[in-house]
């Protein structure tokens, strides 16, 4: 996504090394995986992604991509805000193509070539594209809301922040509007989102939220 600034976290090494040496073994393998990560809005998901994908490359040597769920959301931001102002009952996975991520990854593992795959613009309101060589990398991290949903991703990681946990760190990011109306969508999602960690091969808290 363009407009979303990563910064990379020292205060995730931990968790990261626990999933590093998890799947080493595939790594030294050189068989390529995919790990996911996801969880509720402002729970660090994107920051412990970014963090992964960082020290994957500087520990292993190894070259990665980075999936963003929200890239894959079938409306670009404001126009599926607004969507949901229409009707709250439209919160939930349907509003991000699952299916499209999951066959990107796919893809990806596979060593398929050339993905063209949708890329968001969030100050500009709109969805264009972007080309990447599956062939230039060794492994991808996807993060999102729904990822745990997804079957292509090797390893799932869980984070259990609730919306309510991540308040004051999603006042900080302001990216999101805030108000009534969102706190009702972020209190839906948390209803959807807090059963996936069925699905997770590993879930963490994170203590920090940023």
């Amino acid at each position: 996504m363009i407009g979303d600034k990563l910064t990379y976290h020292s205060s995730f090494q931990k968790t990261n090394n626990e999933i590093i040496e998890k799947l080493k073994p595939q790594f030294l393998s050189k068989k390529r995986i995919c790990i996911a990560v996801g969880g509720e809005s402002g729970s660090g998901k994107t920051s412990l992604a970014y963090a992964l994908f960082v020290d994957i490359e500087n520990k292993l040597g190894l070259k990665g991509f980075l999936f963003h769920g929200d890239d894959y959301f079938f409306l670009p931001p404001k126009d599926n805000h607004n969507q949901r102002l229409e009707d709250i009952v439209n919160v939930g996975p349907s509003e991000v193509n699952l299916k499209l991520l999951d066959n990107h990854i796919n893809a990806f593992i596979s060593d398929k070539g050339e993905i063209e795959k949708p890329l968001v613009h969030y100050d500009n309101n709109s969805i264009g594209t972007e080309a990447i060589d599956s062939n230039c990398y060794d492994f991808c991290v996807v993060e999102g809301t729904y990822t745990m949903l997804l079957r292509a991703p090797t390893f799932k990681v869980f984070i259990e922040n609730s919306f309510i946990d991540t308040k004051l760190n999603r006042e900080k990011r302001a990216r999101d509007i805030m108000g009534d109306f969102n706190e009702k969508v972020l209190e839906i999602e948390h209803n959807i989102i807090s059963e996936h960690r069925k699905y997770a091969d590993m879930t963490v808290k994170n203590d920090i939220i940023d």
